[in-house]
């Protein structure tokens, strides 16, 4: 009997330090993932010099995109990262990522994150930190 309690408690610790120690760290991690950002400026200068080491990618929605873009961001909006992750390298290039100000490129890099992605970075202040530092704005004149 007395070794069947001591058993039976053993075989509770270890079924403990299973499910604590065998859980991904990506369930236990309490630390907020770290968004790596970049100056709009910089950026710009480093597409100019090399523009096929990057995907610049803007995750507004098609209509504010439209309205305005930085040049050479493409438009793929939140909502559609889901399925256009499939298309994005993981490597070998980086993937940008802008929006207005900041928030939704925030949500687009953690979700690439979450799928794997180690190469992204967000244009710290979106498109607004864009224009106001004075760099190429593509426009829709027909509006």
């Amino acid at each position: 009997m007395f070794l069947k309690q001591i058993l039976f408690i053993l075989i509770g610790f270890i079924l403990a330090a299973i499910l604590i120690y065998g859980t991904p760290i990506r369930y236990t991690d309490l630390i907020e993932p770290k968004i790596t950002d970049i100056d709009a400026t910089e950026f710009h200068a480093l597409y100019k010099e090399n523009p096929e080491k990057y995907v610049f990618v803007d995750v507004r929605s098609l209509g504010e995109y439209d309205l305005r873009h930085a040049e050479g961001a493409e438009s793929m909006p939140l909502h559609t990262l889901y399925d256009e992750r499939k298309n994005l390298p993981k490597k070998d290039k980086e993937v940008i990522l802008i929006c207005t100000g900041g928030r939704a490129s925030g949500v687009g890099f953690g979700y690439l994150q979450h799928y794997g992605f180690s190469n992204i970075s967000r244009i710290e202040g979106g498109i607004d930190a864009w224009e106001d530092a004075g760099l190429p704005v593509v426009y829709d004149v027909g509006i």
